[in-house]
């Protein structure tokens, strides 16, 4: 091994100090290395005497302490200096692994003109792992060396060229930073700006900043966050704009593309499908900012995923941004993979060849052993044949009339629940609202085909159960519950009060009671009843009245305590379509207040069977409403029995929801081997930036008519400039 000194600034941070020598006394051969601890004025009185004892005990450790405080950059300056041999920066909050100086070293002179080398850690940003770009913590069943381990056995060793390198520990060999001329700190106070200027005179004489993708060290403590990274990148754009436009372009391509994706998902892979698990297929229509999503089907979907993926791997294939993502969840990591997706020429696309591959591909490549189908918008009937060939195990759950009715809710002309629907009707509804000329005989014949392929459709509901047997009336169906994680509240007994307080909550649009909230908002013969809206309502903005407050939009978990303060006594629940269950009426139930609805869908059977509030019949007129209310608010002792229901009321789990299901995988699942060989040219880890496919194996969409087509279709920039540059 060649000769290298270690160069440690200290700034304070006395319980880091211990951690991270003791690391380094233990995993580093300190045969031919140099440790030059330099304190910058440490203010506490605790680390002058610590470093002294490391001095002492040990030989190879050299103690400087400046007599004024000096900053960071300086005090390193001040230890390169002190070394005439390869160094190594070592932050002080960095937790060293076995090996590490070896292999940096290695990969160091792994190649010619390298000046720096960066090793992988789980906050090191450009080299941060198993999410680039984001601060990781390590599970909980791991530990740092487990990481370490992981990721030296697994590694490609692809000694990534990156444009800038991260700090935290950098490798820099002697020759290529005489011949750089150093670090800047004369013309530039902040550090990263030094560092910076330094990369591009680096970059500028040929020399290479590399990634070392065998090597961990963990960051304890290390104080980064969110707005200090944003001050990174605006220091990094200052002095690029100044110094070197054109590098900056490629810095800005570098956050956008983000390649340190492919050797965290190849991490991640080796070892995630090492643990033969069986892996489950879902099909979805909507994946899209996932922990933000609040659509129903989706919110189910992360519900089962999150509670059971100890038990299964999961992948998730939706359309998104003009392709088809699949997004898979192992037991303790995330990762995509990104297809093209099929251009679609008619207005009805029941089956296309492309789809059908990418399937087939899917299926044979992640070992899938069960298909769940939870959506078909934006899919192809062609799930039909491949699930047949196949020969796997396949479910369906129904989350809304899709199948019956291409609007989805149906209602008629988005104006009134379509009752009985003709093949005349239907086509006028879906001309005034999708704009296209369906016909429904042949959409019902090909999802009735689906329908007798599945092995078992599940419904959430007793009601969802008897609307979709109306359309398909020979159908054997399941009902499961959705389950929600919700902390229940009790409900208050009402008493004799001068202003009852009624509530809509959510997104309301016309299906949702937007025309009734209109009239409520405006009534002035409400007398004793004022009406709240949480959430929004589709038109103008309206302003508080004494009838009326808008309390806008609020976040999933403030709403139980936005109602409390404002006494709420009745959430109103007025959807003039469908429901096949209503999250939020779990969530109303949970906050301890009765609901009022119509006698229609689930949220009608729910409330009735359960005695959670009460009904108004579905062929309503507006007065049955405000007299419903004002019955509620003077039949206190009614009202009173239902708040005892409401406390007596069980809410089902997401756990007691996953068992359900874990009844049926565990039975049904076949574990099937993965080819990982195959996945991890396609896969890259899940990030918090933009995801960025890799083409290479569908180089020959780019030059035929439908990517023209595609081309035109809203896809993200980023992926436009990544094709144009590859082509």
């Amino acid at each position: 091994m060649k000769p290298c000194d270690i160069i440690i600034p200290i700034d304070n941070d006395y319980e880091n100090i211990k951690l991270c020598l003791d690391s380094l006394i233990k995993y580093t051969n300190l045969e031919t290395v140099q440790v030059f601890i330099i304190d910058d004025k440490s203010t506490d009185a605790r680390v002058k005497p610590l470093l002294e004892e490391y001095k002492k005990k040990y030989h190879f450790i050299e103690y400087y302490e400046n007599e004024q405080h000096l900053g960071v950059a300086e005090t390193i300056y001040k230890g390169i200096g002190l070394s005439k041999n390869d160094i190594v920066i070592l932050d002080i909050h960095s937790i060293v692994t076995s090996n590490w100086l070896e292999k940096l070293q290695n990969c160091a002179y792994s190649g010619k003109k390298i000046a720096t080398v960066t090793p992988l850690s789980n906050d090191g940003r450009f080299s941060s792992f198993p999410r680039p770009l984001e601060k990781n913590e390590i599970s909980k069943n791991g530990n740092i060396e487990q990481v370490a381990s992981l990721i030296e056995k697994n590694s490609k060793k692809a000694y990534l060229e990156i444009p800038v390198f991260d700090d935290f520990c950098l490798y820099i060999r002697r020759e290529a930073f005489e011949e750089i001329g150093g670090f800047d700190y004369q013309n530039y106070i902040d550090l990263r700006t030094q560092e910076i200027d330094f990369c591009i005179k680096a970059i500028n004489k040929g020399y290479r900043h590399i990634l070392c993708d065998d090597t961990y060290i963990y960051q304890k403590n290390r104080i980064f966050k969110n707005d200090d990274w944003e001050s990174w990148k605006k220091n990094e754009r200052e002095v690029l704009e100044k110094n070197s436009p054109k590098y900056k372009e490629q810095l800005d391509f570098w956050y956008e593309s983000n390649p340190t994706n492919d050797i965290c998902s190849h991490l991640i892979l080796k070892e995630e499908t090492n643990k033969n698990r069986a892996n489950i297929l879902y099909l979805i229509h909507d994946w899209v900012d996932i922990k933000n999503n609040l659509g129903g089907t989706t919110l189910h979907v992360y519900d089962l995923v999150t509670s059971m993926r100890s038990q299964y791997n999961f992948h998730i294939l939706a359309p998104e941004s003009g392709v088809y993502k699949l997004y898979s969840y192992w037991e303790n990591n995330e990762t995509v993979a990104i297809f093209p997706q099929p251009i679609p020429f008619g207005s009805l696309n029941f089956y296309n060849k492309q789809y059908k591959e990418m399937l087939e591909k899917i299926i044979t490549s992640y070992g899938i052993g069960l298909v769940h189908i939870q959506h078909m918008r934006g899919h192809y009937f062609d799930i039909i044949d491949v699930i047949k060939e196949a020969n796997l195990y396949s479910l369906m759950t129904v989350h809304d009339y899709y199948s019956s009715c291409p609007v989805a809710n149906k209602m008629y002309q988005n104006v009134e629940n379509c009752e009985e629907s003709t093949n005349e009707k239907c086509a006028t509804c879906l001309q005034c609202v999708l704009k296209q000329g369906i016909d429904v005989a042949n959409w019902r014949k090909e999802w009735q085909e689906l329908f007798e392929t599945v092995n078992q459709i599940i419904v959430p509901s007793n009601s969802a159960k008897q609307e979709l047997l109306k359309t398909f009336p020979n159908l054997e169906v399941s009902i499961i519950e959705h389950g929600i994680d919700i902390q229940k509240e009790k409900g208050i007994i009402l008493e004799e009060k001068p202003i009852y307080n009624v509530a809509f909550i959510g997104a309301i649009g016309v299906h949702k009671g937007s025309a009734i909230l209109e009239k409520l908002m405006n009534d002035k013969n409400l007398k004793n009843i004022r009406i709240h809206l949480f959430g929004m309502i589709t038109g103008p903005h309206h302003k508080n009245t004494k009838y009326f407050i808008n309390h806008g939009t609020y976040k999933r978990d403030e709403l139980k305590q936005k109602l409390k303060e404002n006494k709420i006594d009745l959430i109103c629940l007025l959807s003039t379509c469908l429901e096949t269950y209503s999250y939020t009426l779990t969530e109303a139930i949970a906050c301890g207040i009765p609901v009022l609805s119509f006698q229609m869908g689930a949220l009608g059977e729910r409330i009735e069977t359960n005695h959670l509030g009460w009904t108004i019949p579905k062929e309503y007129n507006y007065h049955q409403i405000t007299e419903k209310m004002h019955y509620i608010f003077h039949h206190r002792e009614e009202y009173n029995q239902v708040i005892e229901s409401i406390n007596a009321y069980k809410i089902k789990t997401v756990s007691d929801m996953s068992k359900d299901y874990t009844k049926i995988y565990e039975d049904k699942v076949v574990e099937n081997k993965i080819d990982l060989q195959e996945i991890d040219s396609y896969t890259k880890s899940i990030s918090g930036n933009t995801f960025i496919p890799t083409y290479e194996n569908y180089a020959w969409v780019f030059d035929t008519l439908k990517w023209k087509i595609i081309s035109k279709i809203k896809i993200p920039d980023g992926i436009k400039r990544m094709i144009k540059g590859k082509r």
